[in-house]
């Protein structure tokens, strides 16, 4: 396996995505280095098979809970109907597997997630803190004159100076869902993302975060954030920003220009992501995610099963309890 360092990111070559030695390598490397290009495409089930190979795949407390409750459930019918269109075009009901894409069934409902518009910086389930998440996303067709930017946090957090780094070691982040990331996505698909970033408003994490190897660095409040624990909004914004004009540097930044088969694996935990490309109506660009954590290659990265709200850690089934009694009162008010 031969590492090519590019701009805050690396490219690997020689590598034979099909051997499950060289793959747990290529994993360990991704959590590591954060940002990882390979030039090289598997099938859809072989891109699943590596991440299953990392570690637990990862899907979001609420929407598993969602797709487990029955189809006629109205409150959640939304969902059903948009992971049908999905895994009827994918020919899978496997978790932590999706498309992105414009592509749309016959009566015209998008069978990818994010099918339109350009989309912020963002990183998976945005307000939930766990253990290392990882995501793998493939190009299959139609990528041609589309972008992905990507912007890990390490580089920037060793070189902060002594108050902010004391500053950001001690802030927790507060989510609120304003629906920033994705203005103009399909309005059922928003509300979609809202289960899966941020389902409910009040949930805690740090700022500070690390890799499964230990590398620091920020999850950077991108969207939906309300403020920081114990300081005032007006502050928190000011901060916040503050952050950013450390953070929106060239040198931090690698936007790849896509081509057909090709795959970029991304750490979720200190990375963002985000596509400056606008996907319009008619484009066929189709990607493949995957997403997993690395607790089988890694010692005590198993998935952490809780969210913090108020500083009480609440299991993922209470708190999926709690956002669909929320999903019932917002679908009541819907009715009237």
């Amino acid at each position: 396996m031969k590492i090519t360092k590019l701009n805050n990111a690396v490219e690997v070559s020689d590598i034979d995505l099909h051997n499950d030695d060289e793959c747990i390598e290529l994993g360990k490397l991704v959590a590591q280095e954060c940002v990882v290009f390979v030039n090289d495409s598997v099938s859809e089930d072989r891109l699943y098979d590596i991440h299953s190979n990392w570690g637990d795949m990862s899907s979001p407390p609420v929407l598993k809970y969602a797709m487990q409750n029955k189809p006629e459930d109205e409150h959640w019918s939304f969902v059903h109907k948009m992971n049908k269109n999905i895994t009827d075009k994918m020919n899978s009901s496997r978790s932590g597997i999706a498309r992105i894409s414009f592509e749309k069934t016959d009566d015209g409902e998008p069978t990818g997630a994010f099918p339109n518009g350009k989309l912020g910086w963002h990183c998976d389930q945005q307000a939930l803190y766990e253990t290392q998440r990882v995501i793998g996303l493939m190009s299959l067709y139609g990528s041609e004159n589309s972008q992905t930017s990507f912007l890990c946090t390490a580089e920037m957090y060793d070189k902060l100076n002594k108050e902010d780094k004391t500053m950001i070691d001690e802030l927790v982040c507060v989510s609120a869902w304003d629906g920033e990331m994705a203005r103009g996505l399909d309005t059922k698909q928003l509300e979609v993302l809202r289960y899966h970033m941020v389902p409910m408003d009040g949930i805690e994490q740090p700022l500070k975060q690390e890799t499964a190897t230990g590398v620091n660095g920020i999850k950077y409040p991108s969207h939906s954030f309300s403020h920081f624990k114990g300081m005032s909004k007006e502050d928190s914004l000011k901060y916040r920003d503050h952050l950013w004009s450390l953070l929106n540097k060239p040198e931090y930044i690698y936007t790849h220009d896509w081509k057909d088969g090709q795959i970029m694996f991304m750490d979720q935990n200190i990375t963002l992501h985000a596509r400056p490309t606008n996907i319009e109506d008619g484009d066929n660009r189709t990607m493949l995610r995957c997403i997993s954590h690395v607790n089988k290659l890694f010692k005590n990265q198993d998935p952490l099963g809780y969210v913090t709200i108020d500083g009480r850690k609440i299991s993922h089934n209470e708190f999926a309890e709690m956002a669909n009694e929320q999903r019932l009162r917002d679908f009541d008010r819907e009715r009237l």
